[in-house]
């Protein structure tokens, strides 16, 4: 079994959900030392280390046991790393940044068994069958294609989408079958699979 943390977006807010999330990186686990991996692939690469830094400091702020959280690069180094961890998350960005990745990462299915999965926007979109961009400022009139790590197609910002009609009739069209998750901001859907 994985756990899927799904969140809809807008984390760096400072808010009980936020601080409810962050919780999660360390409580779901059984152990008192937990290693953790944090991917930014979703983001332009010269921002990945102050991200890094801002989401350790959140995970530990809200953790009683031992992290060892670490920052991950590469697909290899991700293969390799996750045969230790106990968590992978994925931040949330710009699906442009985070494509390229995503034909590399059909191992995840297997290699995340027994562990916990944290996505956060384009996160939680990587592990869906199939999603709309949310932002009018991104290309919103495309349905992608996530990992199917999850049975949903996943709509995230729901509290502040503007053509939610419009979006879940796309996701209707292309996969009728796949129930919808509709996931607002500064929450999360917690499922196990």
């Amino acid at each position: 079994m994985t756990t899927y943390i799904l969140h809809g977006g807008k984390y760096k807010i400072e808010s009980a959900n936020n601080e409810l999330f962050f919780k999660q990186f360390t409580d779901l686990v059984q152990k008192d030392n937990v290693k953790i991996l944090l991917c930014y692939w979703a983001r332009e690469k010269k921002t990945w280390n102050e991200l890094f830094e801002n989401d350790k400091a959140k995970i530990l702020k809200q953790s009683t046991k031992k992290a060892e959280i670490n920052i991950v690069g590469t697909i290899e180094s991700l293969a390799i790393q996750l045969k230790e961890a106990d968590v992978l998350y994925f931040s949330g960005g710009e699906e442009e940044f985070l494509r390229p990745f995503i034909s590399q990462l059909g191992f995840l299915k297997v290699a995340l068994h027994n562990k916990i999965f944290i996505g956060s926007s384009m996160g939680s979109f990587l592990a869906a069958k199939h999603y709309v961009l949310p932002l009018s400022d991104q290309k919103e009139d495309e349905v992608y294609e996530g990992l199917g790590l999850v049975p949903y197609n996943i709509l995230c910002h729901w509290n502040v989408e503007k053509n939610k009609e419009i979006k879940i009739n796309m996701l209707k069209e292309k996969d009728a079958q796949t129930p919808l998750l509709l996931i607002e901001e500064e929450k999360f859907e917690k499922l196990i699979i």
